[in-house]
């Protein structure tokens, strides 16, 4: 995507997406999930309460960041119970650069956005895509990963969930069970382009693995650097593999992943633009991106 294209989106400050109708989550199950006017009834009363908290504006104080620290290589913990990660480096060159200490705090998913719009922490670096819905409670820096997704399932399926042109085949995967990472961007997708599809809910990528392995799913849906770091390339992979080609559906997924914050926080903003922009070009970025992988995974528009 084109630096040109990214400035029609974001629209002189908030991200703006192409008009697509975009659900917040997938529900599968209503006993095990709220009915979706709840949630969005908490977002909205919080988007409300974040505003009159007032925004970040000191120099120089501490930034107080949440990630996801179950989530490797992009948020963990190691054995020392040190947070180390992909975004957490990330976040920590941006404070950095705008001259501020940061202090990682590890947020379960669920709570990202609510913790954010409460006050507890005042950004959100933890591989979040930008998307219209996000959008309607919160702001998103510019995007500095790739937001796609991809299959993966036993090297003996018989699933075709993707043609070799790259579109949709729901046909394809008929009667199949997918694992998907609840309160994802992905649910939308999956309940949209696969509806002869069932669908399995989990709270961490970890735990669909393993029901993959077990056979209780028979593909599972996430970004391709996740999975391909934490099962593919390790011994328990060894049966199993991408099925089809890479999705990267931008009305679905989003121009990329950002960093989240809050609405009144319009001076921070600009400064983290600032930081992630001058990051891409004088190779600060990419010192973070080879310390995990031996290819770029900044989106289109950030090339």
């Amino acid at each position: 995507m084109s630096r040109r294209r990214l400035s029609v989106l974001r629209a002189n400050g908030p991200w703006r997406l192409p008009h697509t109708p975009v659900a917040a989550t997938f529900q599968t199950n209503k006993q095990q999930h709220c009915d979706k006017e709840g949630p969005m009834r908490k977002i909205i009363a919080l988007t409300v309460a974040s505003l009159l908290l007032g925004a970040f504006s000191s120099q120089g104080a501490t930034l107080k960041v949440a990630s996801d620290c179950t989530y490797p290589p992009f948020g963990y913990q190691d054995a020392n119970g040190e947070i180390k990660g992909f975004d957490v480096d990330v976040a920590r060159a941006v404070g950095k650069h705008i001259g501020s200490e940061v202090e990682i705090i590890c947020q379960s998913w669920d709570g990202m956005i609510p913790g954010l719009l409460a006050g507890k922490y005042d950004l959100i670096s933890a591989s979040m895509s930008i998307t219209e819905e996000r959008l309607k409670s919160i702001n998103f820096s510019v995007p500095y990963r790739s937001s796609a997704a991809r299959f993966v399932g036993p090297k003996t399926t018989d699933a075709k969930p993707v043609t070799d042109s790259g579109q949709p085949n729901p046909n394809g995967v008929a009667g199949k069970t997918i694992g998907l990472q609840r309160s994802s961007t992905y649910g939308k997708y999956i309940a949209d382009k696969y509806p002869q599809a069932t669908v399995s809910e989990y709270d961490k990528v970890d735990n669909m693995i393993l029901d993959l392995e077990a056979g209780r799913v028979d593909l599972i849906f996430a970004g391709p650097i996740k999975l391909d770091n934490d099962f593919l390339s390790k011994p328990e992979g060894k049966d199993y593999g991408f099925v089809g080609p890479e999705i990267d559906d931008v009305s679905y997924f989003g121009p990329g992943i950002g960093i989240g914050l809050r609405k009144a926080d319009t001076n921070l903003l600009k400064k983290i633009d600032g930081a992630l922009n001058t990051m891409f070009k004088d190779g600060r970025f990419k010192a973070i991106n080879d310390k995990y992988w031996s290819f770029s995974v900044l989106p289109a528009s950030a090339k």
